[in-house]
């Protein structure tokens, strides 16, 4: 579900490699992605997902494809607020034979098992907890997107070398109108990834924004365990190769995931975006490097040290732990983690507008 597995390390590169260049994006330097500029008539129009309140919904979407050509669909659950929350799964990567071939990405070669979907569906963990009254999202409609394919939901390649489709980004396209449908009487909605879907949810989040295309639906990002750092020595050894394989649809100086995520925050003026990290994240300090031992500790926290001095404003906000801890959103008690008298769910609340929105850092 998130990446965590022990060949992780081995992502690495697919993250480094994007965060190869370094560089600013002015507005000139952005170009439409796919999903920029689509109007409502087209949200509107087709097909639905099936709603059930308070209960899991699991239903493939026609179109929608694994890396390995199985079926992969939305599960929903329908809450009693008028906020939506589309979440994102986590899950590794994938850009080869020799990653895709050996378990680096979950699910790609198997697919979405029933097993995988007995657990999506019984997830009540964290934000998905309802009986949990410290939850901020307790009451919230969910649309919760599998990861399966790779390629940090933003792939459009469904040919590749390797024999792997490489198609998030597809997916996400095909899904997204369906789950806006399901849910049209929102008045917020909140994009939400975990590691592989955090980075998804920011390669995503413009694309949502103008899916929306209503100004009186309030629209927020919340960014988990997927930090957009600058380059570390040597980040720049796969960068060709992934972006050749997962072929996202990119603005032309969008070379890393820095550039990407200040892209973005072009598209989005005004948009919360909120980012819960670590100084010492001990899975994505593995995907960090490119000869196999990780990221130094001390090394890593000034690289989030920098990125957070330069780029927290009125609305971009961390929630910094002092740990190795990697993930979240699926902590069982919410108000447990408490940083400079905010908890980890006040952090919550302040990302979708419901209490003051503020950093934290140990």
């Amino acid at each position: 579900m998130v990446m965590s597995r022990p060949a992780s390390r081995f992502l690495v590169a697919a993250l480094l490699s994007l965060v190869a260049c370094d560089g600013a994006i002015d507005d000139e330097d952005r170009r439409p992605r796919e999903g920029e500029g689509e109007g409502e008539d087209e949200v509107d129009d087709g097909p639905k997902l099936p709603v059930n309140a308070s209960t899991w919904t699991y239903t493939d979407v026609d179109g929608a494809v694994c890396g390995n050509g199985g079926p992969v669909g939305v599960a929903t659950n329908g809450g009693t607020s008028s906020r939506l929350v589309i979440y994102l799964e986590g899950g590794g990567a994938c850009w080869n034979a020799l990653t895709c071939n050996n378990d680096f990405a979950d699910n790609v070669k198997t697919g979405i098992a029933a097993s995988t979907k007995q657990v999506i569906t019984s997830n009540s963990r964290g934000i998905f907890d309802r009986r949990a009254g410290n939850n901020p999202f307790a009451t919230d409609s969910f649309a919760y997107v599998p990861y399966c394919t790779g390629d940090l939901h933003a792939g459009t390649n469904a040919s590749t070398s390797h024999g792997v489709q490489h198609v998030g980004g597809n997916n996400f396209a095909l899904m997204l109108p369906m789950i806006l449908r399901s849910f049209p009487d929102v008045t917020e909605v909140l994009l939400a990834g975990t590691s592989a879907g955090g980075y998804g949810a920011l390669f995503n989040a413009e694309k949502v924004k103008a899916a929306i295309d209503d100004d009186d639906v309030e629209f927020s990002v919340l960014l988990d365990s997927a930090i957009p750092l600058p380059p570390f020595a040597g980040g720049d050894a796969f960068l060709s190769e992934q972006l050749t394989s997962w072929a996202p649809s990119l603005c032309a100086t969008c070379t890393n995931l820095q550039t990407i995520y200040e892209d973005a925050r072009l598209g989005l003026p005004g948009t919360r975006i909120g980012m819960t990290m670590t100084t010492a994240d001990g899975t994505l300090r593995q995907f960090f490097t490119t000869n196999g031992v990780p990221i130094s500790a001390a090394a890593w926290e000034s690289a989030v040290t920098a990125f957070v001095d330069s780029h927290v404003d009125d609305d971009f906000a961390t929630f910094i732990q002092r740990s190795q801890k990697h993930v979240f959103v699926y902590d069982a008690n919410l108000e447990a983690t408490v940083i400079d008298g905010v908890s980890l769910a006040d952090f919550y609340a302040g990302v979708v507008g419901d209490s003051a929105f503020v950093s934290a850092s140990e």
